[in-house]
């Protein structure tokens, strides 16, 4: 039935989703003492990111070698452009259309830091790609990249101090409590349905994540399942497929968190997600996943065929040349609604080409 992967998409996003409001909630307890400066771009960054990571893996172990790697390569590179490119715009217009905002402040700083950052990450991305193609040597440095971003995210911004108070386990609140057990099973509340009490602890914060983790990985490998089968009904190209299906539907428990934010006023949080995240996909989502691999398979690269090999080296130098487009927009001014239709034609763009090109 051709209907079917497409609903089994919806549900399986709509897990996603829901599931990941959950997660952020208890990380975020766990976290709570953090500034956010260092909790935005690290814990953050990987609660929102954890359905690439899961579904990069899914792809490699079920599909396995390069067609795998290949599912997952585009469901890492889709995000990213989407991430870098949708999640600020569509903030904006939401705001715009919804309480009159003229402008989305980007940060400069952040820009500094994990802009350049990010350029660097996708640089070494597809010069290891052109020169030493998916090897232990790429995966192993993609991870070590990251180690070396989180530490120089703590070094810079543990110097500023955090001024506000910090939280007490008392004042963190179960919100959800009130809801109906109707609401609580539709919304997914996994918080407001385990516990009764309006207090969270360290302990009932880590099952929460356990459990979390447990249903969002379910749902990546539906999702996967999925996009293989569409993949074969219409006799697509799977890296087509997972780079316009699998790779959205994973990006929206971000777009729809940094909304959030960008609606409460919180433009650096809705802003600094977009780049941390795509960090986090390209270092770990790639990296972790073919480490593993790799190792459990005694070998020391993934073969590449000639048609994949150009795939994976045009999509990630796409992805460079558009995020060093869409991030100079960003440093030069804020986005308005003018600013925000160019970079969604720029998005546009990356689309069509890897139409073209897979």
């Amino acid at each position: 039935m051709i209907i079917a992967p497409f609903i089994l998409i919806i549900i399986s996003t709509y897990f996603i989703w829901k599931i990941s409001n959950s997660f952020d909630k208890a990380a975020s307890y766990l976290t709570r003492n953090l500034s956010e400066g260092i909790k935005g771009p690290t814990v953050n960054a990987i609660a929102s990111s954890l359905p690439e990571l899961l579904i990069s893996f899914f792809f490699l172990f079920y599909i396995g070698d390069i067609q795998g790697f290949s599912a997952g390569f585009a469901t890492i590179i889709g995000s990213s452009i989407f991430n870098i490119a949708m999640i600020p715009t569509i903030c904006f217009l939401v705001i715009h259309y919804k309480h009159g905002v003229k402008v989305f402040p980007t940060d400069k700083n952040i820009i500094l830091q994990d802009g350049i950052f990010l350029l660097l990450t996708e640089i070494v991305l597809l010069s290891a790609l052109y020169f030493g193609g998916i090897s232990v040597t790429l995966a192993i440095g993609l991870i070590i990249l990251y180690l070396i971003y989180i530490f120089l995210i703590i070094y810079l911004r543990s110097k500023n101090k955090n001024t506000e108070p910090k939280m007490k386990d008392s004042v963190i609140k179960i919100e959800s409590t009130k809801k109906s057990l109707l609401n609580k099973i539709i919304t997914l509340d996994l918080i407001a349905l385990l516990y009764k009490k309006k207090e969270l602890t360290n302990f009932k914060a880590i099952l929460i994540l356990i459990i979390s983790v447990l249903i969002i990985s379910l749902s990546c490998k539906q999702l996967v399942e999925s996009s293989e089968a569409l993949s074969n009904i219409f006799d697509l190209n799977l890296f087509f497929v997972t780079f316009f299906i699998t790779a959205i539907a994973s990006s929206i428990p971000d777009t729809i968190l940094s909304v959030k934010d960008a609606k409460n006023k919180k433009y650096k949080d809705a802003f600094s997600n977009a780049y941390a995240s795509n960090i986090f996909d390209i270092c770990i989502g790639i990296g972790l996943p073919v480490t593993i691999y790799l190792i459990i398979n005694g070998v020391n690269e993934i073969s590449i065929v000639t048609s994949s090999e150009k795939l994976i080296l045009w999509s990630s130098g796409l992805l460079l040349l558009f995020t060093t487009i869409i991030t100079i927009i960003y440093y030069i001014k804020d986005i308005n609604l003018s600013r925000s239709f160019l970079i969604i034609g720029f998005y546009l763009t990356f689309l069509a080409t890897i139409f073209y090109i897979s």
